[in-house]
């Protein structure tokens, strides 16, 4: 990474589900805000009062702060008029950046009049509104993709339709982001390719969610992991230097933009953006006060 080398983040939240959970999402906007972030991201609940509540804190958040807001859609258990209409919601309350996600459904069918992938959801979306419009991608395949070149089309297929960059599912290899980068590139993909990082606030927790999604841990993280078990201070180092080694592998090889899936922890998403060079800012006023 060069001196003058200038790198950028967005951060991810998920909506709370209690008054506790709240205040420790608001206290982490507050903390992320001053790094000058691309955007917020905030996940979704794809039924009732879930749903509800990440479009409502999406919302506060775009209200809240200064830092663009961008909320996530998913099309995977609802109609096309019933994503329309939250598309609508979302640019009415003036939110104009989407991640748009097919979803993973919980029935064997799904409704008729429906996006039946992301590619759709995007072209969808586009016909709503201008939406700065972000898509999934998978370094190490999508569990449910035939191969990884059909899976490499998918992103193609997502890109092509309308949006404006893809961020990944996380990895902890940066030689796995690199060869998908020149695969991606080989068949014409030309839009960024965001790569998202997860700090490990628990490796137990992390292994196990891993292995859940398709994502691989490096052998040397159990090793690494169970020589500071015992010392809670000695892992928090251990996860901002491998988040910040990562980035760095990376930022050597041309990547300015990271992600950071925050689980709504400040503290190591905020030292691992300080250690690649971000500055904190002077409190802001948002225009919205």
């Amino acid at each position: 990474m060069s001196n003058s080398q200038v790198l950028q983040f967005s951060y991810e939240f998920f909506p709370p589900r209690t008054p506790i959970m709240t205040r420790r999402l608001w206290r982490a906007v507050g903390q992320l805000e001053r790094l000058n972030p691309l955007f917020f991201s905030m996940t979704y609940g794809a039924l009732g009062s879930a749903q509800q509540i990440s479009i409502d804190t999406a919302i506060a958040m775009h209200e809240e702060s200064p830092v663009p807001v961008a909320a996530h859609l998913t099309c995977a258990e609802a109609t096309r008029d019933e994503i329309d209409a939250l598309a609508r919601k979302l640019h009415h309350a003036g939110i104009d950046r989407i991640v748009a996600l097919r979803g993973d459904s919980s029935v064997q069918a799904r409704p008729g009049n429906a996006y039946h992938s992301a590619a759709e959801l995007v072209e969808g979306l586009r016909k709503i509104a201008d939406f700065d419009i972000s898509v999934a991608a998978y370094p190490e395949v999508h569990p449910q993709a035939s191969s990884a070149a059909a899976d490499l089309q998918n992103l193609k297929l997502k890109l092509d339709a309308g949006a404006n960059r893809a961020i990944t599912q996380f990895f902890f290899d940066a030689d796995c982001f690199l060869r998908f980068r020149d695969r991606a590139n080989r068949i014409g993909i030309e839009k960024p390719v965001i790569p998202g990082i997860l700090p490990i606030h628990n490796f137990d927790k992390v292994r196990t969610f891993s292995q859940r999604c398709g994502a691989s841990l490096p052998r040397s993280y159990q090793g690494l992991f169970e020589s500071v078990e015992h010392d809670q201070q000695a892992q928090y180092r251990l996860s901002v230097d491998l988040a910040v080694d990562l980035c760095e592998r990376l930022a050597r090889e041309g990547v300015e933009q990271f992600h950071l899936y925050t689980l709504n922890q400040t503290d190591m998403c905020l030292d691992i953006s300080l250690a690649l060079g971000s500055n904190v800012s002077p409190l802001r006023i948002s225009s919205a006060a």
